[in-house]
């Protein structure tokens, strides 16, 4: 029997407010919505040729388009890195201080065209840029529209290297030098951190990452930069249910809250069953944040080879996952299931 599952923010919560059990359920999880990276990651498997298409104007509509049909409760809108191998981020800072200036009335304009009621209103999202580099960072500090910010680490040193030109070493007293830059600033605006961790399970190069190591890098970063958020990513889209709860049940045990974790998953279709159940695993412990985008395009190009990469979490799985989560809640004791990772750290 072929189940049709919600394709927006609209149909999902028509279909949750249809059965009072799953309204209750998404909301002991805390309500979650996507981390939108379209206009990120999402760019990143383009051609160059394709890359020259998505003008300034395309790129507001398509922003505006992802608001309309998924109310993501984030963005990535641009990165500020080396624009000869990715032109197409050339205008990210433009974008972002367009999107901050008038995002007051593009949310009117779409509510506006919103006719439905739903559990969740269309709200204000935030707007974060990717930042490789402490000196890039220096470029839009003083600008009072950048107070978001995504950061890129890693456990494996080539890859590390391969991405930055940075050892991990190198890469570490870069990103403590950068968060010095923020905590000089943040007397000014609060500022939202997001760490990415690639090479979560496997790296392209070193190929399988010891698991503990990988739990030790996550709780050393975790220990010296407080990041607001620890985006763990499944870079070679590998990573098993067993090895996730691993990783993520023992970085807990140290100190780092599930709250703090959130995931950017790379999905082969062969695969799309386990990264469901990653997902469930990851909602059991209430890790509610997933980066999905609307593109079907792949990430990582400036890391790995063509043929290996493998496209994001889309917006079909996502709400595929979300829905199948809740309805086996509500045939089992949901408010065990939920309530056994409360005791967050």
């Amino acid at each position: 029997m072929t189940i049709n599952y919600p394709k927006t923010a609209k149909t999902f919560m028509k279909w949750c407010n249809s059965n009072i059990k799953w309204e209750n359920i998404y909301y002991k999880l805390g309500a979650p919505r996507p981390f939108d990276v379209t206009l990120r990651d999402g760019f990143q498997g383009l051609t160059k040729e394709e890359q020259h298409k998505y003008t300034f104007d395309k790129k507001k509509e398509l922003y505006k388009e992802i608001q309309l049909k998924h109310n993501p409760k984030n963005y990535e809108v641009g990165s500020l890195t080396s624009t000869k191998f990715l032109p197409i981020f050339n205008d990210s800072i433009d974008l972002l201080r367009y999107l901050e200036k008038y995002q007051d009335k593009l949310m009117v304009d779409i509510n506006s065209l919103i006719s439905y009621n739903t559990l969740l209103s269309i709200t204000k999202p935030n707007n974060f840029i990717l930042i490789p580099t402490q000196e890039n960072l220096l470029k839009v500090i003083n600008y009072k529209e950048f107070k978001n910010y995504s950061f890129i680490t890693s456990v494996s040193d080539s890859f590390q290297h391969k991405n930055t030109r940075m050892s991990l070493i190198e890469n570490d007293m870069e990103l403590l030098n950068i968060m010095y830059l923020v905590d000089d600033h943040i007397c000014i605006k609060n500022t939202n951190i997001k760490l990415y961790i690639s090479c979560i399970s496997e790296c392209p190069i070193e190929g399988k990452i010891d698991n503990d190591l990988i739990v030790n890098r996550i709780f050393s970063l975790y220990n010296s930069l407080k990041p607001d958020n620890m985006c763990l990513s499944d870079t070679c889209g590998t990573l098993s249910c067993d090895d996730f709860e691993y990783i993520v049940d023992n970085s807990n045990r140290l100190g780092v809250p599930f709250s703090k974790m959130s995931l950017h998953l790379h999905v082969n279709q062969n695969r799309e069953n386990e990264v469901e159940r990653i997902i469930h695993k990851a909602l059991d412990r209430k890790i509610v944040d997933f980066d999905v985008s609307m593109l079907e395009t792949v990430g990582c190009s400036v890391t790995m080879e063509k043929y290996k990469l493998l496209p994001n979490l889309s917006y079909e799985l996502y709400y595929k996952c979300l829905v199948s989560y809740i309805t086996n809640c509500d045939r089992c004791d949901s408010n065990k299931i939920i309530s056994d990772f409360l005791c967050d750290i």
